[in-house]
C-alpha cells in the first residue's frame, strides 16, 4: 500500500500542474505570431516625423511634425486612406493606391493623392510608399516616405506629359523623383496603429 501511495502522488501532481497550466493558456486565448494577412483591415494611428527635408514648424518648412491617420488595407489588394497631413498649409483628398504582402508579418504599399495650396489652388499630389509590420494582430508599426508632385501651372492647371497624364507623374518609380523637376522627396515618418474593430469582435 505504501509503495502504491508514493506511485500515486508522483504521477497525480505533475498531471494536476500539467492540466491546469493548459486550463490557464485556453482562457488567455489561443496564442499565435501575427502574419501580414493581420494587416487587412481598418486602422487608426499616428505617424511623427523622423527625417525630413527641414524642422517641422520652422519658416518656411511645409512638413508637419505629426500626421494622425485612418486607412484601410483591403483583401483584395487595394488601400485606402485618409488623414490631417497638413502639407504646404493646404487640403488633400483620400489617398488611393495598392498593397502587397511582405512576409512574414508585413506589407508594401504605395498610393497617392490630390493636394491642394492655402488658398485652395489644386497644386499636384503625393506618392506615399508605405511599409506596415504587425507587431501583433491588432497592432501595427511602421513608416511612410512621402514625396510631393507639383504638377500644375500656377492657376491650377495640369501640365501634362506625353502620355496625356500630369508630369512629374506620382507613378513613375519613386528613385526619378531626384532628376524631375516639380518633384521633392519631404522624408520619412514612423508610425504606430490599431485596428479599428466591430463591437463585440473577439
Amino acid at each position: 500500500m505504501a509503495i502504491f501511495r508514493k506511485f500515486t502522488v508522483k504521477t497525480v501532481v505533475p498531471v494536476a500542474i500539467l492540466l491546469f497550466s493548459t486550463i490557464l493558456q485556453a482562457a488567455d486565448g489561443p496564442q499565435r505570431a501575427a502574419t501580414s494577412r493581420d494587416v487587412i483591415g481598418s486602422w487608426f494611428g499616428r505617424a511623427a516625423a523622423d527625417q525630413v527635408i527641414c524642422p517641422p514648424g520652422s519658416p518656411g518648412c511645409p512638413v508637419p511634425a505629426e500626421i494622425i491617420m485612418v486607412f484601410t488595407v483591403l483583401a483584395d489588394g487595394s488601400f485606402i486612406g485618409i488623414d490631417s497631413n497638413i502639407f504646404a498649409g493646404g487640403s488633400h483628398s483620400t489617398a488611393h493606391g495598392e498593397w502587397v504582402a511582405d512576409p512574414p508579418s508585413g506589407i508594401k504599399a504605395a498610393f497617392t493623392l490630390l493636394q491642394s495650396s492655402p488658398s485652395g489652388v489644386f497644386i499636384g499630389g503625393f506618392k506615399n510608399l508605405f511599409e506596415a509590420t504587425a507587431v501583433e494582430p491588432d497592432k501595427l508599426e511602421g513608416k511612410i516616405t512621402a514625396f510631393l508632385y507639383l504638377y500644375t501651372t500656377p492657376t491650377g492647371v495640369a501640365i501634362l506629359g506625353p502620355d496625356g497624364l500630369p508630369t512629374p507623374s506620382p507613378l513613375s518609380p519613386p528613385e526619378q523623383c531626384a532628376t524631375q523637376a516639380g518633384c521633392t522627396r519631404l522624408g520619412t515618418f514612423k508610425f504606430i496603429a490599431k485596428r479599428v474593430s466591430a463591437p463585440g469582435k473577439k
